[in-house]
């Protein structure tokens, strides 16, 4: 009852039409002519109107009776439907309603834009056609929010590459031939200044990681350039940052001469902080050890008369063991006191030294790491990530680190 309904309400909505005929085709789930009509798994309206200036439609639905695609045609091929030539708009359904592909056909090939959907009705492919072959831009959605683009024309890709573009507004390249990252150097035009509670970071993003650099002329243990690093990876891969490695540095004076910088390791700078300490904490203990040596002991001295009215001093020297024993305890305090502290300082800036890491997607690191100082007016720093390069630049004298104009 529910198809005879179905069948008179399409008739009459032909009806306006002077139509030739209706036909009724069943097909199996290949698209091949079902033997029985209990075995299809759609079935197909087709109208053929009196009128050839009129296009000749169709419907198709689903055995339980949902529409499942609609359209115009120039011919249908009732024993194989994958040789049915389409003309015009063709929109497909899924069983529940939400539509499927949006296409244009022209002679049975799609030409124009074309749109593929998912059955909850979000858009999963945007493509352009041109006679059967895709040209123009394409489009793929992904689950995460994340969109496949390429490039293609007469149906082959015009780049070795393909763009992905994520939600955060990320966009990386991609090799076609193994879906492996394209890394490629920023130019100096890309690069930006962002300033922070007053202090100036020149900041990269490209490749999906963003890398802020900011530079200062310290005294730590020796003179340095000392540069401060935060790198945040967008992209979708790993990155293994080694900043001895991955770190350049050169140095450039009013007459274009140049000079390498070397960039210090952790390692070789806390070796520095520690003989420095050392040394500290020997002159500290010989001061202390002078001090300890003469605690405890006083001297005090008395005049003498004799009858001739010669007038002698007389010295004593007289030794206290408890406050002798106050001021070594005193001592040990104040050298134990000065340890701590230059231990918390060699760890606070071992801490806070870059070391070797490995960034994986959607973390970020930060540091400072020093460079070695020479005379110059100009210093260079390039950071190399997986071969491409950013590059900052910055003016300098003897206390201080400024931005190039």
């Amino acid at each position: 009852m529910k198809r005879i309904l179905l069948f008179i309400s399409i008739i009459t909505s032909y009806a306006t039409y002077a139509q030739e005929r209706i036909d009724t085709l069943y097909y199996n789930r290949s698209g091949l002519l079902a033997q029985n009509t209990l075995f299809a798994d759609y079935y197909r309206i087709a109208l053929y109107p009196a009128d050839s200036t009129r296009h000749k439609e169709f419907k198709d639905f689903y055995n339980s009776g949902e529409l499942r695609k609609e359209g115009y045609f120039l011919s249908i091929d009732s024993l194989d439907d994958s040789k049915t030539i389409f003309d015009g708009e063709v929109q497909s359904y899924f069983r529940n309603r939400n539509i499927s592909e949006k296409s244009h056909y022209m002679n049975g090939r799609l030409h124009g834009e074309y749109t593929l959907y998912n059955d909850e009705g979000k858009l999963t492919t945007h493509a352009f056609y041109q006679d059967g072959e895709l040209s123009g831009t394409c489009k793929t959605y992904n689950e995460d929010g994340s969109c496949r683009i390429v490039e293609y024309n007469a149906g082959k890709p015009i780049h070795d590459y393909y763009l992905l573009s994520d939600n955060n507004g990320n966009t990386l390249k991609f090799r076609i031939a193994d879906d492996m990252p394209v890394w490629e150097s920023p130019a100096i035009a890309e690069r930006f200044v962002d300033y922070r509670d007053g202090t100036p970071w020149e900041v990269y993003f490209k490749n999906g990681i963003t890398i802020a650099l900011t530079n200062s002329i310290v005294k730590d243990y020796g003179k340095w350039h000392r540069i401060d690093l935060i790198i945040s990876n967008n992209s979708t891969t790993p990155i293994e940052f080694i900043p001895e490695l991955n770190i350049a540095a050169y140095s450039a004076d009013n007459q274009g001469m140049t000079t390498d910088l070397q960039i210090w390791t952790c390692d070789a700078y806390m070796k520095k902080v520690k003989r420095a300490q050392t040394w500290a904490a020997i002159a500290m203990g010989l001061c202390e050890g002078m001090a300890s040596a003469g605690a405890g002991y006083s001297t005090s001295t008395t005049t003498g008369y004799s009858s001739n009215g010669i007038t002698t001093t007389y010295y004593t020297t007289t030794y206290n063991a408890t406050a002798a024993y106050q001021a070594n305890l005193a001592s040990q305090q104040r050298l134990a006191n000065f340890s701590q502290a230059l231990q918390e300082e060699k760890d606070i800036k071992q801490m806070g030294y870059m070391k070797q890491n490995t960034i994986y997607p959607g973390e970020s690191v930060s540091g400072y790491v020093h460079v070695a100082r020479v005379k110059g007016e100009r210093v260079v720093f390039v950071i190399n990530i997986e071969g491409a390069e950013y590059i900052y630049e910055w003016k300098f004298d003897k206390k201080a680190a400024f931005l190039i104009d």
